[in-house]
């Protein structure tokens, strides 16, 4: 997948073949996104066009109103991979700033998406708008593509007979609150997040629990403190193993210390220092509880590491 990160960059010759344009966020990837990348794709092959996603590489809120803007999902690279791995074949990932907000509606559409771009087809999700202070909703786009020769589609929201309709706030809420059955269902996938993993203070390693401990800098969406059970993918090869989960300082050592993601990988034995681990959660086990003795914490350990087992072996 070719990935384009300014406006500048886009050269319109590469696009003469034409292109179906999927324009959104995209945080999270769940599974309302996933259905416009479906179509996104299937249009394009159908037509021999180029299937092309419009997304920002932050959020636009960090820009418009920092202290309302919340934290992503996915980082840039999490985000371009499953572009990728969707089929899709151009993402243009620009920054959203002064310049970029300052740009009509109207505007967008016939210098970037019809001048550049070469859209023959254009898709984005029901709730999304674009342009100058949000101008551009699926109506204009439907109205400018009636002028410059492009079809419009605005993409209905995905519903769950469970939790309900499918958006980016509404799983980041469930991450945050550790619900991650619920953020699970809304993304087809377990929330994960993957950082390299670092020294810490072996203390696991002492009670016979040794954890692969989170370092550096960590992509994706923590979830709320507490035990899970889930699974790991170890380094480069992305081997996929069951694992117990802690996120949270250790209570009944270091009660001040700050938060942390450490898994404790079920019948394994090796050394991951400095290797990547993409850490995925599937069900969470309880909130962090401050022990009174090393033999509590011990048995409580143990239970979770039976629970995990009998969560996921099967």
């Amino acid at each position: 997948m070719r990935v384009i990160q300014t406006l500048a960059e886009i050269v319109p010759a590469d696009f003469e073949v034409g292109s179906c344009v999927a324009i959104g966020k995209f945080d999270g990837l769940h599974l309302g996104h996933q259905s416009i990348l479906r179509r996104l794709v299937a249009d394009a092959r159908a037509d021999r066009q180029l299937a092309v996603v419009f997304t920002f590489a932050n959020n636009p809120l960090s820009f418009l109103n920092p202290e309302r803007c919340p934290q992503p999902l996915m980082s840039r690279a999490q985000r371009l991979e499953a572009f990728a791995a969707a089929g899709v074949d151009v993402c243009v990932m620009v920054e959203f700033d002064a310049d970029f907000a300052a740009i009509p509606a109207p505007e967008f559409v016939t210098e970037v998406l019809v001048d550049q771009l070469h859209a023959r087809h254009v898709i984005m999700g029901s709730d999304f708008r674009f342009g100058h202070r949000g101008a551009g909703d699926g109506a204009l786009l439907r109205e400018l593509g009636d002028t410059h020769g492009f079809t419009a589609e605005s993409v209905a929201w995905v519903e769950d007979p469970l939790v309900g309709s499918m958006s980016s706030s509404r799983t980041r809420d469930a991450v945050l609150a550790g619900d991650v059955e619920t953020a699970s269902r809304m993304l087809g996938r377990p929330p994960a997040v993957r950082a390299e993993v670092v020294h810490g203070d072996a203390r696991g390693r002492e009670l016979g629990f040794p954890t692969a401990n989170l370092g550096g800098t960590v992509e994706g969406l923590v979830p709320a403190d507490g035990v899970y059970a889930g699974w790991v993918l170890l380094g480069a090869e992305r081997e996929r193993r069951i694992a117990a989960i802690s996120v949270g300082n250790n209570p009944t050592f270091t009660p001040n210390e700050q938060s942390r993601v450490e898994a404790f990988v079920l019948d394994f034995e090796g050394d991951l220092y400095g290797q990547p681990i993409e850490v995925q959660f599937a069900h969470r086990l309880r909130g962090t509880v401050r022990f009174e003795s090393l033999d509590d914490l011990l048995v409580q350990m143990h239970a979770d590491v039976v629970e995990t087992r009998r969560l996921l072996e099967s």
